[in-house]
């Protein structure tokens, strides 16, 4: 067991904000609708690597060897090389509030306090002892930035894995699930698209599907959603989760105990449903025609290897085990349209926000035309 540390409040969040205090919040209204909410979508001057260096001496003392820019999609992020080993820097967008920074520190800091053994980085302190820090953008624009320890792995490819490594993927998920249930944050309260249960809200964006196919599938999901999928899944239990186990924020090594080495990216941790937050992990599992899928006749076998694996640490209710096969295509539906608008909005980081559309709308289909599991949740 690693050794505990201290609870998030005991830190100083911002070098401005007084010892022990909270963070210097720079507010903006919080939209009704995600959609109406053009900061999702902003685009914003990224940051060169010289500024990033400058910024990590002036604020953190690191004089780094090497920098490497990491894609994202809404922040500056950089794999630092130092004399003592490698770093992750994030440079938060301009537009994103304080509070929500804040959270991501927060709910890190308190699930590796729950549970240890969770494979997630610590925040470094600047020189003033604050683990976030005001930095001037490219324009001159407040941002705010954040150090953080480097974990090793390799980014999880579903191709590569075994049933049981997926299941292992699904402890995963279940523990920080676990370590993050009784966290209470204010700006976890939020209107957050990538939200499952925001999902009523995306209608308008079917325009911007251009696969007659995908478009058809995910207005299917939607009307689902509206006449009985939404209520219901308000109804099951809510807490923080972390609801973006994407393959991207997840480290693997397949000789390791626990075969996940890494969890990463805080950026979508919300309020929300439980069982929702599983669903997300077990959408991004479902491929197109990949070569997992060939060895697969039925295409919903690889995302309940992660429910398998989920249920052998955190148990599910009978109504969200029934609810899963609707919240799985509800994700693929909500990041075929999301993705879309996305790339739309920024043409100039539509490489990044546009590249799995097309696979997810296949996957979107294949799910859709094949019979849904019952009752497989923990087996």
């Amino acid at each position: 067991m690693s050794e505990q540390r201290p609870t998030a409040r005991a830190l100083p969040v911002l070098a401005t904000a007084p010892a022990g205090g909270t963070a210097a919040v720079l507010t903006r209204p919080t939209s009704p609708a995600p959609i109406s909410d053009g900061t999702l979508a902003a685009p914003f001057t990224r940051l060169d690597g010289d500024a990033v260096l400058a910024m990590l001496s002036e604020g953190w003392g690191i004089d780094a060897a090497h920098l490497q820019r990491l894609e994202t999609e809404r922040d500056d992020s950089y794999v630092v090389t130092c004399s003592d080993g490698r770093r992750i820097v994030k440079v938060a967008h301009p537009l994103d509030d304080a509070a929500l920074l804040d959270l991501q520190c927060v709910a890190l800091v308190h699930a590796s306090t729950r549970d240890t053994t969770l494979p997630l980085s610590r925040l470094v302190p600047d020189v003033d002892g604050a683990v976030l820090r005001v930095v001037a953008g490219t324009d001159g624009e407040p941002r705010l930035a954040r150090v953080l320890t480097y974990l090793d792995g390799d980014v999880l490819d579903y191709d590569a894995t075994s049933a049981e490594q997926r299941r292992a993927i699904g402890r995963a998920a279940a523990r920080l699930s676990l370590a993050l249930a009784d966290l209470e944050h204010d700006a976890a309260r939020r209107v957050l698209a990538w939200d499952l249960q925001q999902v009523g809200t995306l209608r308008p964006l079917l325009d911007l599907v251009g696969d007659p196919r995908a478009r058809s599938a995910a207005e299917i999901e939607l009307d689902a959603y509206d006449e009985h999928v939404g209520v219901a899944l308000r109804s099951t239990r809510q807490q923080v989760v972390h609801h973006d186990l994407n393959p991207d924020n997840l480290l693997v090594d397949a000789s390791a105990p626990d075969f996940v080495t890494g969890i990463l990216d805080f950026g979508d941790i919300v309020h929300s449903s439980v069982v929702g937050d599983l669903a997300v992990a077990m959408a991004y599992s479902v491929g197109a025609e990949g070569a997992l899928e060939r060895h697969h006749v039925d295409p919903w076998q690889v995302p309940y290897d992660i429910a398998a694996g989920f249920t052998e640490i955190r148990s599910l209710e009978p109504v969200e085990v029934a609810m899963l096969p609707s919240l799985v295509r509800v994700r693929l539906a909500q990041r075929l349209l999301l993705n879309s608008w996305l790339a739309a909005s920024d043409p100039s980081n539509a490489g990044y926000t546009g590249r799995s559309i097309s696979r997810t709308g296949q996957a979107l289909r294949r799910l859709a035309t094949s019979p849904s599991p019952r009752d497989r949740a923990g087996g």
